[in-house]
């Protein structure tokens, strides 16, 4: 039974070890930047940037000389005259003098469309950069208490070499030996749980990197912890929010754009210049210089569609009334969320005191045990009990740690949030 665990045990860390993949040191300072330059999703949503941006400039380009040009070969017949095959081509050019300050509000929409789509892209990279974090601390964490796993099935088995002293000497019966070799059991299969949530953590983190799936990440051993983390005091305008900053773009767009609409009733003037080659079906002279048109005018045109466009502009109105609602309850709400953190952060740095307390505790009160157990005053479920409590110890301090650094970097990621 005891090989057959072991063989298991050692299946699964041959899964997690990945033998014949590459190895990537992994930074937590260099995560960013691995996100910015090989995430796919912040790649599109950059892409999706740079095409809104494009869009700018709409007011300018609305006074360049607009034109359309065409030119065709007709074969007709007409009226009592012969067959015939003429061209035809048509020029004109039209330029735009005003319109009822409908560009201008154009303008306005598409520079609000960019800012929306800026803190689309923030939302996109800090959502994948908070993930990969998250990750990276549970990949450190796992790793950290693989060893103390390790480093407890070696005492496990150590005690368990010296219960078979006393057995062997008449100190103990053979339930001591039963004892250590079922805590070894339940080491192992703990260690295969660890060892797949390793795997796991570590292709979480190739997928949001955008590396090969395998690979494997050289990290640091623990979770470090600074005890003056200046963190917890840090602050924020609420005001330049992504979301909120989103929400109020939002509302420039469906107000300008609604402006546009509501301004159905104001004026279009052109300019317009043309010279149309008309065929003979058409302009009935038999020299083709009769049958040219050159005009020069201007325009002025007024559209009415029975109040459709006055609705839709009143509908976009009120979609931007909703928006600076949400804006506002936003705020309200990434104002709570950011305290809340805030005093996660406080109460976790509180407890990763006590719980190194407890750690220092732990390792007297097994140095104790372990003593005592020599001396023949402590039996075997006295040792397991300490050497467990040590582990949990140890496990706590570490998933403490852990906790803090992942809460850190969600207030990081807040943070950067606001410009």
């Amino acid at each position: 039974m005891k090989k057959r665990w072991y063989l298991i045990f050692m299946i699964v860390l041959s899964l997690h070890g990945q033998i014949g993949h590459a190895g990537m040191k992994l930074e937590y300072d260099d995560l960013e930047t691995l996100i910015k330059t090989k995430n796919k999703k912040v790649a599109a949503t950059n892409l999706e940037l740079s095409g809104v941006e494009k869009r700018l400039g709409y007011l300018k380009r609305s006074f360049i000389p607009t034109g359309e040009a065409w030119v065709g070969q007709e074969k007709f017949e007409t009226g009592p005259y012969e067959s015939m095959n003429e061209p035809m081509y048509s020029l004109r050019a039209n330029l735009n003098l005003y319109r009822g300050g409908r560009d201008s509000l154009e303008e306005a929409a598409r520079k609000a469309q960019k800012m929306s789509m800026e803190m689309q892209s923030q939302q996109v990279l800090q959502n994948e950069l908070f993930e990969v974090r998250a990750f990276y601390w549970e990949l450190v964490f796992l790793k950290e208490i693989s060893k103390l796993y390790e480093n407890t099935l070696e005492l496990n088995q150590n005690n368990l070499s010296k219960a078979l002293k006393r057995i062997n000497s008449g100190l103990a019966t053979k339930v001591d030996k039963l004892e250590f070799e079922i805590s070894e059991t339940q080491l192992k299969q703990d260690m295969a749980r660890i060892a797949v949530s390793i795997s796991t953590s570590q292709r979480r983190i190739a997928a949001l990197l955008g590396v090969e799936p395998e690979t494997q990440f050289e990290t640091l051993d623990l979770v470090p912890h600074d005890h003056d983390d200046s963190t917890p005091s840090q602050t924020m305008d609420f005001n330049l929010f992504r979301d909120v900053q989103f929400e109020l773009a939002n509302k420039m767009d469906f107000e300008a754009r609604g402006e546009i609409l509501k301004r159905w009733w104001t004026p279009k003037v052109d300019i317009y210049a043309e010279s149309m080659l008309l065929n003979f079906r058409e302009r009935s002279f038999y020299t083709q210089n009769d049958q040219i048109d050159n005009a020069f005018g201007i325009k002025l045109t007024f559209s009415f569609d029975g109040f459709q466009d006055q609705y839709d502009g009143e509908a976009l109105v009120a979609k931007s009334l909703a928006a600076q609602f949400r804006a506002e309850q936003v705020k309200l709400e990434i104002e709570a969320d950011f305290n809340t953190a805030k005093q996660e952060l406080r109460l976790i740095h509180d407890l990763i005191h006590e719980g190194e307390k407890n750690v220092e505790k732990g390792a007297q009160y097994l140095r104790q045990t372990l003593d005592e157990y020599s001396r023949g005053v402590k039996n075997s479920p006295d040792v397991l009990s300490a050497t467990l409590k040590q582990l949990e110890f140890k496990k706590r301090f570490a998933e403490l740690r852990k906790d803090y650094a992942i809460a850190k970097a969600q207030v990081q990621s807040l943070l950067a949030n606001q410009p």
